[in-house]
């Protein structure tokens, strides 16, 4: 019998309802949920990816950031101290076989990133959960897409900062904007969501997410006083301890396939990207599932992975420690934006 949520948490986060009780086998999502709101809002071509939205490049759009701080948001509730600092993975009682795979969707000033639509049709296809890590930039830039994430019940949403900066190198004003902007953005994309007329008739749309509750630090860099803003944000920093790799070129999809599944364990979360800079990825992940669910696994989501066990939890994030290095997913004298 799983535990029902995360000691460290459970006076404190588990009862802001920031990360929701584990209720055995998450798999898969309920047909009714997504006939009442996914299908019933885009049709099955009108889901697709296409490989032109996979393309990425320079961009002079920039981000309308009076429109954004025009958002009234709720007041965040912070995390708790015991459950401040770096998530990399959950230790999971018993012999459970539960596993997080996450997708970064990023996007820099100056940058326009694509949507990896052959990563999201394949999850969806094979009934996979999965944690999206999604930057401000990107919601505003890719409205129709991200209201179809968010209201896809197999995916969780979490932030990935306004505009993919280093977060070890932020003011404080800075901090605030790449966190509240960001929730700012997805409130947005979830109001576009919302004034669909068919959501206004859909079944279960209050079971849509209106929170963002994990953040993902750019690069994976932070310091103290960025770990402190996304607690007093009331969200939980989520990093990662498997590493896919699939931004180098250089990389095949057997290898970064081969590179999941070695590294694969129970409580594992692992890193890869859904907006165009992850090379071979959906192919990848056609070799990886398969495999990964032969050996037993089951996937869930980030906050139903944290529900089902203890975080591992870090003072510090990667590359602050030697030894870290080779848990990055991109090496920052390559220059290439993870």
């Amino acid at each position: 019998m799983i535990r029902r949520g995360w000691t460290l948490l459970a006076a404190g986060v588990l009862m802001t309802g920031i990360v929701p009780a584990y209720a055995g086998d998450p798999e898969p999502a309920p047909a009714t949920r997504e006939a009442s709101l996914l299908s019933r809002c885009w049709s099955e071509s009108a889901l697709a990816g296409t490989e032109t939205e996979r393309r990425t490049g320079p961009n002079s759009t920039r981000l309308d950031l009076d429109a954004l701080r025009a958002v009234a948001l709720p007041k965040a509730v912070p995390i708790s101290t015991v459950s401040r600092g770096s998530i990399r993975s959950v230790t999971l009682p018993g012999n459970e076989k539960l596993i997080a795979l996450t997708f970064d969707l990023c996007e820099s000033n100056g940058r326009k990133s694509g949507y990896d639509g052959h990563v999201i049709d394949y999850l969806r296809a094979e009934e996979v959960r999965a944690t999206l890590f999604v930057s401000g930039k990107w919601f505003e830039s890719h409205p129709e897409r991200a209201a179809q994430l968010i209201a896809d019940p197999r995916f969780e949403i979490g932030g990935h900062g306004l505009v993919h900066r280093d977060f070890s190198k932020a003011s404080a004003a800075t901090l605030h904007d790449e966190l509240y902007l960001t929730e700012a953005a997805f409130a947005r994309a979830r109001a576009r969501l919302m004034a669909k007329s068919c959501a206004g008739t859909a079944d279960g749309t209050s079971a849509i997410q209106d929170r963002l509750t994990l953040m993902r630090f750019p690069y994976g860099w932070c310091n103290a006083n960025a770990l402190a803003a996304v607690a007093g944000a009331g969200q939980l920093a989520i990093q990662w301890d498997v590493v896919t790799g699939d931004p180098d070129p250089r990389l095949s999809a057997k290898r970064i396939a081969q590179a999941i599944v070695t590294q694969a364990h129970p409580g594992a979360i692992v890193i890869g990207h859904a907006n165009g800079h992850g090379r071979n990825t959906a192919e990848a992940l056609k070799i990886a599932i398969p495999e990964l669910k032969k050996e037993g696994y089951r996937f869930v989501t980030v906050s139903e992975l944290l529900a089902a066990g203890e975080p591992v939890i870090a003072p510090s994030c990667y590359t602050e420690r030697p030894g870290d290095r080779n848990r990055v997913a991109q090496v920052k004298k390559r220059g290439r934006s993870k």
